[in-house]
């Protein structure tokens, strides 16, 4: 690995060996002089320190990144066949391809949709609320009307009892009874 000094960076950067010095203090780094190696830990400090003072964000850098990288391998190995009293060697070629996904682009998808059930979920539970409110609503006005009507039919039997127009218990009326039959004459 080549090792890169604060000079040679700053050639690179076409900009000053002061100037990057500066920065690399204002990104909490201390290099005394263009002679230090620089790693790449510290140029990637030094890039987030200058993209947060210059307004943009390390989101922003996330987003140019690829979000998946896929690997392909090809491994060749010979193997010898024995064909009866001869051999023969034969090529045979590998392939191998692996496709690797950022973790949090995986998630992401997945935290929408639980946000979501559970926004429908809320949703279904307030309107479930809101119906049970309205049935009970309405039964405490069917038991209301009943005992309304239940006291205006006592009161209106207390009236007409108060008054003598109905009396409490039917009166039997008188049955005809039938009149004795006639004497008839004796016959001799």
């Amino acid at each position: 690995m080549s090792e890169v000094t604060v000079g040679s960076l700053a050639k690179v950067l076409g900009m000053p060996v002061e100037k990057l010095l500066e920065q690399l203090a204002g990104a909490g780094m201390s290099f005394s002089g263009p002679d230090q190696v620089v790693s790449s830990t510290e140029k990637m400090k030094l890039l987030g320190f200058l993209r947060r003072t210059h307004g943009k964000d390390e989101k922003a850098a996330e987003a140019g990144a690829p979000k998946k990288i896929t690997l392909q391998r090809r491994k060749q190995e010979e193997l010898t066949v024995s064909a009866g009293k001869s051999k023969s060697t034969v090529t045979v070629e590998v392939r191998q391809k692996r496709t690797y996904v950022k973790r949090d682009v995986v998630e992401e998808p997945v935290t929408d949709e639980r946000a979501e059930a559970l926004r429908k979920l809320e949703e279904s539970k307030a309107r479930n609320e809101a119906e049970l409110a309205a049935i009970a609503e309405s039964d405490r006005k069917r038991q209301l009307e009943r005992e309304a009507e239940e006291a205006a039919r006592r009161n209106e039997e207390a009236a007409r009892a108060a008054a003598g127009d109905a009396p409490s218990e039917p009166e039997p009326e008188p049955v005809a009874t039938p009149a004795p039959a006639p004497a008839s004459a004796p016959e001799a």
